[in-house]
């Protein structure tokens, strides 16, 4: 980062340029780049105690985080292998807000969208520039850059499961939520050996409400109806407008978590 150009004025270049387009979802277009305030140590750690990893999620939950994973990174969700420097993941989730969910298409859900990319990603370089100063290495994987695929690392963290509409399903928000992370050079990190949310996906392939909803047919069922489904981003005004349909749309928003995993128990029984 240049030592002339602050984290705040890159970042409002970011969304500038993504105000300027208009052809199509934009989500993890942007080249990755670093807004840290504080450089990567020299010669990193690579263990950390879990008092230091207790304040760092204290810190997290207060800054407005829902949840927090860790993970090691799969090959198959890097973007760029050149790019990513860390083989560990912490994953965090933010709430997309209901201001954002509750208004129509349009510059004003735009902008609030827009808004929420920015803080998220403030707060992620706010707690990635915490453990460079106890001396980890870290690189953020910010919410709007393509460094990684977000939703499934979030799913390999064991946060929740990608659903039909391609975005990460849990527990607390259902799919009303956007993920970031910080990968860093942490090997002692308490990762998740198991996904509690995998049965999702069994609902999904049945469900298809976010493909009805979809105003501009964004969203296509692949052939052999698997749980996720193909997204044209030329089509998806999720960007453009701030669309949220397929969340509305989403039991797991609409009806919530414990209402879908309730209902397919008794479907997974009856079947049985």
């Amino acid at each position: 980062m240049s030592k002339n150009v602050s984290c705040c004025e890159e970042s409002e270049d970011l969304m500038e340029k993504l105000l300027e387009e208009e052809t199509g979802c934009t989500c993890g277009s942007f080249k990755a780049s670093d807004h840290s305030k504080i450089e990567n140590p020299k010669k990193p750690k690579t263990k950390i105690y879990s008092s230091l990893l207790k304040t760092l999620e204290e810190k997290s939950k207060k800054l407005g985080i829902i949840s927090i994973g860790y993970a090691k990174i799969p090959e198959d969700i890097f973007n760029n292998d050149d790019l990513l420097e860390y083989p560990n993941a912490i994953v965090f989730t933010c709430p997309i807000g209901m201001d954002i969910v509750d208004e129509i298409p349009s510059k004003i859900a735009k902008e609030r969208n827009e808004n929420l990319y920015e803080r998220f990603g403030k707060i992620s370089y706010e707690l990635s520039d915490i453990l460079r100063k106890e001396g980890f290495a870290s690189q953020v994987a910010h919410p709007i850059e393509g460094l990684v695929d977000l939703s499934k690392l979030g799913q390999e963290a064991g946060l929740g499961y990608i659903g039909k509409n391609g975005l990460l399903i849990s527990p607390e928000l259902g799919p009303r939520l956007k993920v970031s992370a910080i990968l860093t050079t942490i090997e002692n990190l308490p990762y998740s050996q198991k996904n509690s949310y995998e049965w999702i996906k069994n609902y999904c392939k049945r469900c298809n409400k976010c493909i009805k909803k979809c105003p501009e047919d964004a969203l296509i069922e692949k052939e052999d109806k698997i749980a996720k489904a193909d997204l044209i981003d030329e089509k998806c005004i999720g960007c453009i407008q701030g669309c949220t349909y397929c969340i509305e749309a989403c039991p797991f928003f609409e009806k919530g978590y414990d209402w879908v995993k309730e209902k397919q128990t008794k479907l997974e029984a009856k079947l049985s």
